[in-house]
């Protein structure tokens, strides 16, 4: 009875082994897809903040302070009776043709 039991016991471990591996190797692989499900949801969050600061950059772009921004910044513009005054820079630069100051600055 005794070696009867042995002979159980052994045949039991024998037989779980790899039940014990492959239950270490779906906790490893659970693991690994958590952590990779972490790292998409992070990027879902910066591509959703980019999102919010690219509609609230365009959202700028169609008002009018940004136009009268860009209006008198970039195009020198002014308004009706306004005089523009443009300041050289105070380093020389190569020479250039005039309309090349005038639209990039």
């Amino acid at each position: 009875m005794n070696r009867l039991l042995i002979w159980f016991s052994v045949a039991a471990i024998t037989l779980s082994l790899p039940l014990a591996f492959n239950i270490a190797a779906r906790l490893q692989a659970e693991a690994r897809m958590s952590a990779e499900v972490e790292r998409m949801t992070q990027q879902v969050r910066d591509a959703e903040d980019r999102l919010t600061r690219l509609r609230a950059a365009l959202d700028y772009a169609r008002s009018d302070a940004f136009v009268e921004r860009w209006a008198r910044v970039h195009a020198r513009w002014s308004r009706a009776g306004e005089v523009v005054v443009v300041v050289p820079p105070a380093t020389e630069r190569e020479p250039r043709i005039w309309w090349e100051d005038f639209l990039y600055p």
